[in-house]
């Protein structure tokens, strides 16, 4: 009888079904519901142990496999390894991309908070009074242009003693100056008259003594021709006397009438320049004579006058500069009344109204605040920060600014370091109370101040310092100082 056949062994197609290394999500799958099955009794650490178990029951080799084929075996510890490698990789990557930029950020010079400020402008009441009604009042957040109307305040109680004083002593001032201006024009108007008359009385006087000339002239011509009658007489009687043809009574009349002839013609020959040196002195204004003085009544009258005249022209000349003082002061009183009892506020810069302090129709005093306004022009990032900080910043070091909501850098310049006891600022948002970083820095950053300011957002400054040896040092005592405090 033939041989039969040996039936195949079972283990002959198990060999070909287990040379193949078992699959990761089957044994995620086995592992799975070998857990789903148990899960709802156990704790996290048994869950564990159990997860430990059936991966090492997948991975464990039937004896036969490990006497039959040892290359699988160390084909498949190798595959191992190099899923351990690439998982650790790729661990080690995760680390790195989620730890260097908070490690970054632990030893870098930054500041525990930071927000955009800016300085405010306070309108405060020049003068006691009533803030005015009827008109817009501002609202906060509002923008005010520069040289827009905010406010208006009036006092109708401004003191304006001095100002009625001042009109009334201008009113006085111009009246006695009209007064003054009258009599001067009259004074002129008689000097006029006075010195037309006196001039007339030259001219007739002038006329009058070329007239006596011209008489006396006449008359020396004639008493010339009666002297050279009597004198020709007086020969021929003395030559008919020498031949006794007359007498002797004869001959003295002749020699009288000769003599009264000569001395006839020089009395008129003395009047005559009398006249001349009358003549003369009238027209040069002088008036020589023995029945008048050398100054007629209306020339006396025109320098009396002439006087008056410059004495009311000084007067009015006294009167005009003290009405020129007093309308100079009459202007500044009544602008300075005016200053006293209206006043009207306006922006002084391009800014938002931050705060509203007073209502229309209420009564404020000189001095008392009654707006704010936010000056976005000059805006700034203030901030604090820690002592092991603030010792190694110095004023024009280059920072950086970081919204908190974004991720934007804008680069500034430290402008102040100020230590805990720093005075207030005039400042929109002012720096808490006494805490751990309390050292406050100013930082300039141009690009906020050119729009937007955004005043009260938060975010985060980044300084960069220049750190040697001690600085590093610094860095990370700081960064430490985070994780461990008190360090």
């Amino acid at each position: 009888m033939a041989a039969e056949p040996k039936p195949a062994q079972s283990g002959g197609g198990s060999e070909d079904s287990t040379s193949v290394p078992p699959n990761v999500s089957d044994l995620l799958k086995s592992a799975n519901s070998t857990l789903d099955d148990r899960a709802w009794s156990l704790d996290a650490r048994a869950q564990s142990a159990l997860l430990q178990e059936a991966f090492e029951a997948q991975f464990a080799p039937e004896s036969d496999d490990a006497v039959a084929s040892p290359a699988r075996q160390a084909s498949a510890a190798k595959s191992r390894w190099v899923g351990r490698a690439l998982k650790s990789a790729i661990g080690l990557a995760i680390v790195v991309v989620v730890g260097v930029g908070p490690m970054q950020r632990l030893f870098e010079f930054s500041s525990v908070d930071a927000v955009v400020n800016a300085r405010l402008v306070s309108l405060r009441a020049p003068i006691d009074g009533r803030v005015a009604e009827g008109q817009p009042s501002p609202t906060m957040g509002e923008r005010a242009a520069k040289g827009v109307t905010l406010l208006r305040i009036t006092n109708p109680r401004a003191d304006r003693s001095r100002l009625d004083d001042l009109r009334r002593l201008t009113d006085q001032i111009e009246s006695e100056r009209s007064s003054i201006v009258g009599r001067l024009e009259r004074l002129k108007e008689l000097f006029g008259e006075i010195s037309e008359q006196t001039r007339t009385f030259q001219v007739g006087r002038i006329q009058e003594l070329e007239a006596r000339v011209r008489d006396f002239k006449a008359q020396a011509e004639a008493a010339s021709a009666t002297q050279f009658e009597a004198a020709s007489t007086l020969e021929r009687t003395k030559t008919l006397v020498a031949s006794g043809a007359q007498t002797k009574v004869v001959l003295e009349r002749a020699q009288r009438d000769a003599t009264i002839a000569t001395e006839t013609e020089r009395s008129i020959r003395h009047r005559l320049f009398a006249a001349e040196v009358e003549l003369e002195a009238s027209r040069r204004g002088q008036y020589i004579g023995d029945t008048y003085n050398d100054r007629p009544s209306s020339r006396q009258q025109a320098d009396e006058l002439s006087i008056r005249i410059a004495e009311a022209e000084a007067e009015l000349s006294a009167r005009d500069r003290r009405l020129n003082g007093l309308r100079a002061e009459l202007r500044d009183e009544s602008s300075r009344y005016a200053d006293l009892s209206d006043v009207v506020m306006s922006a002084p810069v391009d800014a938002q109204i931050w705060e509203v302090l007073v209502s229309p129709g209420e009564e404020v005093r000189r001095g008392q605040d009654l707006l704010r306004l936010l000056d976005c022009s000059g805006a700034i990032v203030t901030t604090t920060v820690r002592e092991s900080v603030y010792n190694q910043l110095r004023v024009g070091d280059k920072a950086q600014f970081r919204f908190a909501d974004q991720s934007n850098l804008y680069n500034g310049q430290v402008i102040r370091t100020s230590g805990v006891a720093a005075p207030a600022d005039n400042l929109a948002i002012q720096s808490t109370g006494p805490s751990s970083a309390a050292y406050r820095i100013a930082v300039s950053v141009p690009e906020l101040a050119s729009g937007q300011c955004g005043v009260g957002r938060t975010g985060k400054v980044i300084f960069q310092a220049a750190a040697g040896p001690s600085g590093i040092m610094e860095l990370i005592r700081n960064g430490l100082s985070f994780i461990v405090p008190g360090l």
